[in-house]
């Protein structure tokens, strides 16, 4: 009997064929809770930390979790705050699928790495579905079953990063599109279609770059549509295919026009990487080409591979001999090489070349690998899957449990001694119980990295941030006074830390300005310390309430240079919530109107919320800008209250700085962020971009919530109430929002810019980016002619202009511009 067709003979609704639905679903369902079981214990024996990637993944599902506490779903800033949580080419997807185990069993380690349990689930399905539509039941669960046992899932199943969820969604994805391509009924064809649109959307809310594993079949349907569209005069192929990237696009939109350009910038920077770091694995190699074949056995397994060729072998004799073909039809074999094929060149063509990248195409590949078995005879079978089952039972213990026999395949072993980030960040929290701190990490160990560190702190109540240090070697100092914690280690230093990190822990070690306040020995053998900051930027301690909602007293310099930092002493006594809800607007001002300023809310932003008072002391370095001249400078505060916008008077002793040619002490510390902004964003007015986003990279990693921008968005609008056209102030406001991606807020404040200084290109430059940020397209164009008429040889001048053209539907234009063929 031939095996063409995975149609079976009986009805579909007949109750045979529903008691063989029954059976098929019991069997996955065992597979699912099998595996469910097996990740349970290892979760059980596993104390290592999350390395790099993870780190940062269950950083961002803290985030989501932490958001998700006060949901605010009728409200759309609400939504574009939770979107910018997830601002790269990693997607939102799986830190919100991972919220009910949070929910559920905490908001822990163990938890995150539960959430793959959700996706395995899926993955059971959608294999069964692949196999089944391709060939027989048969076929689907024996992929659906390895599609669990093989060696590289259970690794990604034991750990947290993209690649599972990605295999997962992708797998139903396909299914979907298979569906679609094969279904006989116009009514299924549209169901189908809208269900890809919807799993498209999934994959790409995911990890927008696993659409590209589908570029081949996306492109078969489309040209398909406009064939039948225009030689059979056939519309509704063209329509679901409207549908259904209708139905993708809609799902997507909201995340990805909140984050495009950070998202399209984290791809090209992720490629940047593995261009640097993975050598001699490049397309135009023949390692390169031959780098996952040679992988896979390693990838199911050795066992396992070996069985299902020999196998596949015997069963492809047995059916020649017979004089018959394969299960399953020739049109759907081919259409799934045309995936597998398009998605294997992208694989190739990637700049990073590991493993886990090719995850997301193993289960598809299976199906095809089980196959040929499933027409054996059925008393061959019986011992052919039992075989099977037990092999891949006995290869997903031994992947992740030691036995006596080594695996020749990639492992992942339960570590049972546990790292001490639980009592580094506990220590720091026990020294700043009010503020939230920062802290910098000086090594990029596997087991002890600022990812991890990070996470850790998110997981305790938020109040510690770890981040690595960003400075360039020229200027490794800058990291040294941004931060009052750094962690070093001793040993391995991990593949990210290099002599800038060496040099910073040398300089702490023998700085008077730090002290060592822990050491902890750790399970390689090395020793993790912990540095602080003697006189801490900021300190607050329990207080009795003053009379008045504010008491503030400062301690200044007698006498400073203009352009020279030094630092000022604030003391600030208080109820809690009085300060959280204060700004203060500080002024230092001579007797003709020039003045600095040194803007910033009471504890930078870092003050956790509570009740009580306490006295707040601020160490904070600020700078009299250069051109200011010499002479007396009186102290003058005003108290911004943020929820009403008044502002009244803050009395404090009267405080002068007497500017001339003697320096003040040497600060120890950096210029505050808000009036580092104020300075950076006077590089707007010249063009100075490059540096003045370098720069703000330091302000992130040394702010990481950005409190900053707030500040400096809320003061600097309060000044523009009393000067409207001070340049002074537009330009850092506009730069404050366009760092917190505010675009048509930001295009407000460029409006008055070019009105104030009409002259000046760049403000028309930054006017037309802003512009094509949202995609308004026509106005940009206006906006960068402009631009042109002042100074058209601006760089980044035709580069938008090509872009505002594509936006404005001009094509020629755009290639004309990027040619350099008009001006």
């Amino acid at each position: 009997m031939s095996l063409r067709s995975p149609v079976t003979l009986s009805p579909p609704d007949s109750p045979k064929v529903r008691l063989r639905d029954c059976r098929d679903a019991l069997i996955l369902l065992g597979f699912w809770l099998l595996s469910l079981a097996i990740d349970g214990l290892w979760r059980g024996f596993d104390l290592a930390p999350p390395a790099w990637d993870q780190g940062d993944h269950f950083s961002r599902a803290l985030a989501f979790w932490q958001a998700w506490q006060s949901p605010q779903l009728l409200d759309g800033g609400w939504w574009t705050q939770l979107w910018q949580l997830a601002p790269t080419y990693r997607g939102p997807l799986t830190y919100l699928l991972t919220l009910p185990l949070f929910s559920l069993f905490g908001a822990n380690w163990e938890s995150a790495i539960a959430s793959n349990g959700l996706f395995s689930g899926l993955l059971l399905i959608s294999t069964y579905g692949l196999g089944r539509l391709y060939a027989n039941r048969t076929t689907g669960l024996a992929a659906a079953g390895l599609s669990l046992a093989a060696p590289l899932a259970i690794i990604q199943r034991v750990d947290y990063l993209i690649d599972y969820s990605l295999t997962a969604v992708l797998t139903l994805t396909w299914l979907c599109l298979s569906l679609w391509k094969f279904a006989r009924s116009p009514k299924r064809r549209l169901a189908a279609a809208a269900a890809s649109g919807v799993a498209i959307a999934a994959v790409f809310l995911t990890r927008p770059t696993g659409l590209i594993f589908l570029w081949l079949p996306l492109l078969w349907l489309a040209i398909a549509a406009v064939g039948q569209l225009f030689q059979q005069r056939r519309w509704q192929p063209l329509a679901e295919l409207l549908v259904s990237g209708g139905i993708a696009g809609l799902l997507s939109w909201p995340w990805f026009s909140t984050n495009w350009l950070t998202i399209l910038s984290s791809i090209a920077n992720a490629r940047d990487w593995g261009v640097k770091y993975q050598e001699g694995l490049e397309a135009n190699t023949l390692a390169g080409w031959l780098y996952y074949p040679e992988n896979l056995p390693e990838m199911l397994s050795p066992w396992l591979f070996g069985v299902l060729v020999v196998s596949s072998a015997i069963a492809a004799v047995w059916l020649w001999r017979r004089g018959e073909s394969g299960p399953g039809s020739r049109d759907r074999w081919l259409w799934l090489a045309g995936f597998l094929f398009g998605a294997y060149l992208i694989c190739v063509l990637g700049s990073t070349k590991v493993t886990r990248f090719f995850l997301p195409l193993l289960p598809s590949l299976i199906v095809p690998l089980v196959v040929l078995p499933t027409a054996l005879p059925r008393r061959w079978q019986q011992a052919l899957w039992t075989g099977v089952a037990a092999i891949a039972i006995a290869v997903g213990l031994q992947t992740i449990f030691p036995g006596p026999i080594r695996a020749a395949w990639p492992t992942r072993f339960p570590q049972t001694q546990a790292w001490p980030l639980a009592g580094i960040i506990e220590l720091i929290r026990e020294t700043q119980p009010q503020l939230q701190s920062t802290l910098a990490v000086l090594t990029d160990a596997e087991a002890l990295n600022a990812f991890n560190l990070n996470a850790e702190g998110q997981k305790q109540d938020f109040s510690v941030f770890a981040r690595q240090t960003l400075a360039p070697e020229e200027n490794w100092q800058a990291d040294l006074q941004a931060f009052d914690w750094f962690l070093s280690k001793t040993g391995d230093q991990g593949v990210m830390a290099g002599e800038t990190e060496e040099r910073l822990v040398e300089a702490i070690a023998r700085s008077p300005e730090f002290q060592s306040v822990g050491q902890w020995p750790l399970p390689d053998g090395s020793q993790a310390q912990l540095w602080q900051r003697r006189a801490l930027t900021l300190s607050a301690k329990p207080s009795a309430c003053p009379k008045q909602p504010l008491e503030l007293a400062v301690i200044a310099p007698p006498q400073a240079k203009a352009g020279q930092p030094f630092q000022i002493t604030y003391r600030l006594r208080g109820s809690i919530a009085q300060l959280r809800n204060s700004l203060l607007l500080i002024t230092w001002q001579n007797d003709r109107d020039r003045l600095w300023v040194q803007d910033h809310q009471p504890g930078l932003g870092y003050l956790k919320a509570g009740a009580g008072c306490i006295e707040l002391e601020e160490r904070l370095t600020t700078q009299a800008p250069d051109s200011l001249p010499e002479g007396s400078y009186q102290l003058q505060v005003q108290r911004l209250d943020r929820e009403t916008g008044d502002r009244q008077i803050l009395p404090t002793a009267s405080t002068v700085i007497q500017l001339g040619t003697i320096p003040a002490s040497t600060s120890p510390t950096a210029l505050d962020p808000v009036s580092r902004l104020h300075q950076l964003g006077a590089l707007l007015e010249t063009g100075q971009v490059d540096p003045l986003f370098a720069d703000v990279s330091l302000l992130n990693q040394a702010d990481p919530e950005q409190h900053y921008l707030d500040q400096a968005i809320a003061s600097l609008r309060a000044r523009l109430e009393d000067e409207p056209n001070q340049l002074d102030w537009l330009y850092p406001l506009t730069l404050s929002y366009v760092l917190e991606r505010q675009a048509p807020q930001a295009e407000a404040v460029l409006q008055r810019v070019v009105a104030v200084n009409p002259d000046n290109a760049w403000n028309w430059t930054y006017l037309g980016f802003v512009q094509l940020y949202q995609f308004q397209g026509a106005k940009a164009r206006q906006s960068l002619q402009e631009a042109a008429m002042r100074q058209p040889e601006v760089p980044i001048l035709p580069t938008l202009q090509a872009v505002a053209a594509v936006q404005s539907g001009q094509w020629g234009e755009a290639i004309a511009r990027l040619r350099g063929e008009m001006n």
